[in-house]
């Protein structure tokens, strides 16, 4: 019998796992700067506790579209910051942002279309649109490490099917104005928004949202990054009034429903969003200014520091090797995971994207580690 293998975009993220994997048990101890979570820990500050009946009540499946109290208590988040009256019945609750992300490219990309992403972007986006036969069209980024909106109206043709926007984004941590959101949105294209980084600024700032926009367009978010729940799966897609009985049609043939114990607890967890968001962030200041003084003081240099994210960009561009090539010899080598500037960009950036969010104990042997690799190769 005749075997067909579909080609899938390859990640060098995925090596770095992998070889992170085989030190188990070995001299060096792992140290993973390229997963994407943060060592923030919510328990500690709020405690959420489910008794043997609490855990059997939310043993059955959810809602298709997520449960009652949980949607009900992402539209007061919306209410209470943007003035924004969002209804519970636009909320999709998703097994995180990457779900969210699946439905949306399900409802609006078809074969044979394109859609347009920014020059260095979050790689999953470009494994949707392979996954749904879509051509990438990729817009520049103007000198803040954004995706220059005046150039992006130049990308679309007739084959547009969406716009991805990602602010803040992920790998820079740049930060798209309100303006340029409402620029974005009178495009006559659907977009779709990842905001899963909006709510982790390392300023006191308001990051600004485009949910005034999505009675037209779609909002993605997650808890994984702004209450560090990562492990619990939990995100949500908002979308307009004419796309709500189509996202429940296709939450229906991916994973029906998404944990009802994560929700519950999500929704426990909101209660106390300004509480947490405040120590979150304080958090990732403390930490962040942890590695930049460990970086400065090993000679390592630093793209330019992020408005909102989990990381750390460090330049290699003045090294002989490419990023691919030192995060692969990194964790075979070094047990130290970071992920490569070629996984988010053609040509390569030649950058490390290091999580800085990481427990604190980790950073100086990490870098440390980096550092001695790089001075080998200078």
């Amino acid at each position: 019998m005749r075997r067909h293998h579909k080609p899938y975009p390859a990640l060098t993220m995925d090596r770095i796992m992998i070889e992170l994997g085989a030190h188990g048990g070995g001299a060096l101890e792992p140290i993973n700067f390229c997963q994407a979570s943060s060592s923030f820990n919510p328990f500690e500050h709020v405690d959420v506790a489910m008794t043997r009946e609490d855990l059997a009540r939310v043993a059955p499946y959810a809602g298709l579209n997520g449960s009652p109290g949980l949607r009900r208590a992402i539209c007061k988040v919306y209410r209470e910051e943007y003035g924004y009256d969002l209804q519970p019945e636009r909320v999709c609750i998703t097994a995180g942002a990457t779900e969210a992300l699946l439905l949306a490219f399900a409802m609006l990309t078809e074969p044979g279309g394109e859609v347009i992403l920014a020059a260095s972007h979050f790689p999953p986006f470009r494994c949707l649109a392979h996954m749904f036969g879509v051509q990438c069209r990729f817009a520049p980024l103007n000198e803040r490490n954004c995706l220059d909106v005046e150039q992006l109206a130049r990308q679309i043709t007739p084959r547009t099917q969406a716009i991805i926007v990602n602010s803040p984004s992920n790998p820079h941590g740049a930060v798209l104005e309100a303006a340029e959101l409402e620029a974005i949105a009178s495009l006559d294209v659907p977009v779709i928004f990842d905001e899963v980084y909006q709510s982790l600024a390392l300023s006191d700032e308001q990051i600004p949202s485009a949910v005034a926009f999505s009675d037209r367009h779609m909002i993605v978010n997650s808890f994984s990054k702004s209450l560090s729940l990562a492990g619990f799966r939990v995100g949500y897609l908002i979308v307009p009034e004419t796309y709500m009985g189509l996202v429940a049609d296709v939450k229906a043939t991916t994973s029906f429903s998404s944990s009802w114990a994560g929700q519950e607890i999500c929704e426990a967890l909101l209660e106390h969003r300004g509480e947490l968001l405040s120590k979150h962030r304080a958090l990732l200041r403390e930490r962040w200014q942890c590695f930049t003084q460990v970086a400065e003081s090993l000679g390592l240099s630093l793209c330019p520091a992020p408005r909102a994210s989990l990381y750390g960009l460090i330049d290699i561009s003045s090294y002989e090797r490419d990023s691919g090539r030192v995060a692969i010899d990194l964790a075979r080598n070094l047990a130290v995971g970071v992920a490569p500037g070629s996984d988010f960009q053609t040509p390569d950036p030649r950058f490390l994207r290091v999580n800085y969010a990481a427990p604190q104990a980790h950073i100086e042997p990490g870098l440390r580690r980096i550092a001695s690799y790089l001075q080998r190769y200078h």
